[in-house]
């Protein structure tokens, strides 16, 4: 129950910010997309600098980047599934215990033939499907059951 601790307490920060459902739903939204991508690291500074050029809430990119960085192996294999469908070729990626990090960003940087085009395809899908729904599921919970969440919450 290491985790409760945390997420409880990361949920009450979210849900505190002094900030429009709008902008927290924005930078949720924004902090989450830099996990479809191999950033090295760099994750979370992309997801400050994105909200930051945005106007979005910094705080809650950072939250939606931290949501997503132990997600970050399945979110590879989605990208190869979903771009595959799109190509029409089989995915270079059949499973998540196939799936080696350092292989996947170097045949992904490589050469449009070793998967990075599918790679690219289902990222970009990835993204703007998920980046859609989880803007207007933190815009509606933020706007009509803010007060009602926090006070479950403590």
């Amino acid at each position: 129950m290491k985790l409760k601790r945390p997420m409880k307490y990361y949920l009450l920060r979210l849900f505190r910010l002094n900030a429009s459902p709008h902008q927290v739903a924005m930078g949720l939204t924004l902090g989450f997309v830099p996990n479809w991508f191999p950033t090295f690291g760099l994750g979370l500074a992309v997801s400050a600098g994105l909200a930051k050029l945005t106007n979005a809430n910094i705080i809650a990119a950072v939250i939606g980047g931290l949501i997503g960085t132990p997600l970050w192996p399945l979110l590879f294999l989605q990208n190869f599934k979903v771009g595959s469908f799109f190509n029409g070729q089989t995915s270079i990626v059949d499973e998540l215990e196939s799936m080696e990090y350092t292989e996947v960003v170097s045949d992904t940087l490589s050469s449009l033939q070793s998967g990075s085009l599918q790679f690219l395809v289902g990222a970009l899908t990835n993204v703007l499907i998920t980046s859609l729904f989880l803007y207007f599921i933190v815009y509606i919970l933020f706007k009509k059951y803010r007060r009602s969440i926090l006070a479950k919450l403590k």
